[in-house]
């Protein structure tokens, strides 16, 4: 085979990735591009784009334009990041515009985290970034978490005090967590109990904002970036009823607020594929406005890239270690690793003997003994961010558990629940059966010859008892997404932030960076695209 030469600038454009354009014509049929660049390099040396995802194909500029408006900045997206940096924006004094791609603003989640300065000392704080790090494999932009941990409170007081004087009102949650011998301390808005839960909240900040002088451009996704000279002067929208292209202009700068791809197959096929068989539970998320950034210069965070699975309501999001049964009734995993955010990584078998058609293949059920309350503080006190019965202030309900005398009557009451939901299956009352007396064995043993889960954990299931159904099969976000600078400005493929280009919350990293999304701190997702909009908005009106 014919060497060519990489060079180091290459491999930093690849983002860990070999990629065609980089390394010759013959490897192109086993290897894609991983950005724009490469693909065009890829075309150039080949004369063909087979092979390589549409996403990465920049296409020609916009030129032509039906209207054209004027604005210092202006924000592509209008969740949770955003509005709030649309706020800051306005609040900075700042003529702002916002690009929004559906009718409405429109938010994801219920639940944003902040660290509470108030309590936490200087050490705490940053024991909290080593956590937050240590949880995400210490692949997080260190920078990027300091700014959410100084600014996180600050952002969500506003949000919390805004959506109150629209008649939304939180419900707060405050927790704590030791880490290395220090306490941080968190505080956390909730809308669990609103109809329409975070959604709510954001309307109402939606209406202050367009009150306040905001321009909201709805039915007008963002299709390109306008660049002048080497920098990103402006947002190029579609008019969905017209068909028109719109111009808005930013002299001080474009934030792309745009959230995350997890309604794009061929994306999550490319920068994710261990997502494959799971559920878009977002379709309108396509990651257009990333395509937009990346066409610009902008990089793609390396993979993998974080990913946010759930699936489980809050009355059985049952996070204690007792006996897990897959979908044929059987043990598959040592139970110490119980947090809906992580049980996803155990399911790719199960999906995979459905072809990936069936993402309720990853369903289970925990085997819970009637006295399962007189474990959780001690094993809380083992594992204190592995162990949870509560999902904010919600605590799980027994009574949405199946509960039974006589294992074959649970086994039984398992395969009907199965198949009401309907979740695929291949339970039978002797497999449940036989898989409860062998755990008791081990559990009489005092050795977990099977999977080796810490003794302390071992403890017998006797009749009458509970089975629990969880599983986490809904991909809910993607939370990487265009490299930036503790500024929140993009990345070139040299590390050199892009004039006039900005990325924030969802659409921006990498903040956690491990493969999955640490459910340890509850709602820090949203927490962080508040604080990002806020702190970013401020920032660009400021240029």
């Amino acid at each position: 085979m014919q060497r060519t030469n990489v060079t180091r600038r290459d491999l930093i454009k690849l983002g860990g990735l070999a990629a065609a354009g980089a390394i010759s014509a013959t490897a192109l049929a086993s290897c894609a591009p991983s950005t724009p660049e490469e693909a065009a390099k890829a075309a150039s040396a080949t004369g063909s784009l087979e092979g390589v995802p549409s996403f990465l194909q920049a296409p020609e500029p916009i030129t032509e334009f039906a209207e054209t408006r004027e604005y210092d900045v202006v924000v592509v997206g209008a969740g949770e990041s955003g509005l709030s940096a649309v706020h800051a924006a306005l609040e900075a004094g700042a003529k702002v515009a916002c690009m929004q791609s559906i009718s409405t603003v429109q938010t994801a989640g219920n639940m944003a985290a902040a660290l509470d300065l108030d309590k936490t000392s200087e050490a705490g704080l940053k024991a909290c970034l080593s956590f937050i790090n240590y949880k995400s494999d210490w692949r997080s932009n260190p920078d990027l978490v300091e700014v959410w941990a100084r600014n996180s409170q600050e952002a969500l007081a506003w949000w919390e005090a805004e959506a109150a004087k629209g008649g939304v009102e939180s419900k707060p949650y405050d927790y704590s967590i030791a880490y290395n011998g220090y306490e941080f301390f968190l505080h956390a808005n909730t809308y669990f109990h609103v109809d329409g839960a975070h959604q709510a909240a954001a309307k109402v900040i939606g209406e202050a904002l367009a009150a306040a002088g905001a321009d909201f451009i709805f039915n007008t996704p963002c299709v390109q970036l306008h660049k002048e000279d080497g920098r990103v002067t402006g947002a190029i929208g579609r008019n969905a009823d017209t068909d028109e292209y719109i111009l808005a202009k930013a002299s001080k700068g474009v934030i792309l607020a745009t959230g995350d791809y997890v309604g794009n197959r061929e994306m999550l096929d490319f920068w994710a594929p261990d997502t494959k068989g799971l559920h878009q539970a977002i379709e309108f998320r396509d990651g257009s406005g990333l395509c937009a950034g990346m066409w610009a210069g902008a990089q793609m965070t390396a993979p993998c890239h974080t990913k946010m699975v759930h699936g489980e309501a809050a009355p059985v999001r049952f996070e204690m270690p007792f006996l897990f049964l897959d979908r044929h009734g059987e043990r598959f995993m040592d139970e110490g690793c119980c947090r809906m955010g992580y049980l996803n990584e155990f399911s790719k078998k199960y999906l995979a003997e459905t072809g990936f058609e069936d993402s309720t293949a990853s369903k289970f059920f925990s085997i819970v003994p009637a006295n399962w309350q007189d474990y959780y503080e001690q094993w809380d006190a083992l594992a204190p961010y592995d162990i949870s019965t509560n999902n904010a202030y919600r605590a799980v309900d027994p009574e949405s558990w199946i509960k039974a005398d006589t294992f074959e009557e649970l086994a039984q009451a398992m395969i009907d629940y199965a198949d009401e939901q309907p979740w695929s299956h291949e339970l039978t009352v002797e497999a449940v059966v036989a898989s409860i007396e062998r755990y008791n064995e081990l559990v009489a043993a005092d050795s977990d010859d099977d999977f080796g889960k810490r003794p302390e954990y071992l403890v017998p299931i006797e009749a009458p008892c509970y089975a629990v159904p969880r599983g986490a099969n809904n991909i809910d976000a993607m939370l990487d997404g265009l490299e930036v600078d503790g500024n929140y400005q993009c990345l070139d493929a040299d590390r050199v932030p892009i004039e006039g280009l900005f990325a924030v919350g969802n659409a921006s990293g990498p903040f956690f960076g491990g493969a999955n999304y640490p459910m340890d701190i509850e709602g820090l997702s949203i927490g962080r695209a508040i604080t990002t909009g806020f702190v970013t908005g401020r920032y660009v009106a400021g240029l």
